[in-house]
């Protein structure tokens, strides 16, 4: 855990509006942002130093990953895509990029 992080609500979640609201019921902090575009100052709040895992719509997602990668060295937050629709292309993408660069191959 890093130092002075209390993870009082570690669970965010970044989306469409219509998409996450009911996310905020279960305890989620939440973040709306227009489809396909992602703030960097949406970015700077929601990934705050109390943040574990985040869940990213895959539209935004995939907009904001040169953002995203940015934290792709440090140990938390953990970002986990997600689709309105239930898809999971871009999961297995993720999944297949996490394999190649453990075992160097698929």
């Amino acid at each position: 855990m890093p130092e002075g992080a209390t993870f009082n609500k570690p669970f965010v979640v970044i989306g469409e509006e219509d998409v996450i609201s009911g996310f905020q019921a279960l305890g989620f902090r939440v973040y709306a942002v227009k489809e396909n575009e992602t703030d960097e100052t949406v970015l700077a709040e929601a990934l705050a130093p109390d943040t574990a895992i985040c869940l990213v719509q895959d539209n935004i997602y995939q907009s904001a990953r040169e953002e995203l990668d940015k934290y792709r060295s440090l140990p938390l937050p953990v970002f986990i895509p997600f689709a309105k629709d239930a898809g999971m292309a871009l999961l297995e993408s993720l999944v297949k990029d996490v394999r190649l660069r453990a075992i160097g191959t698929f």
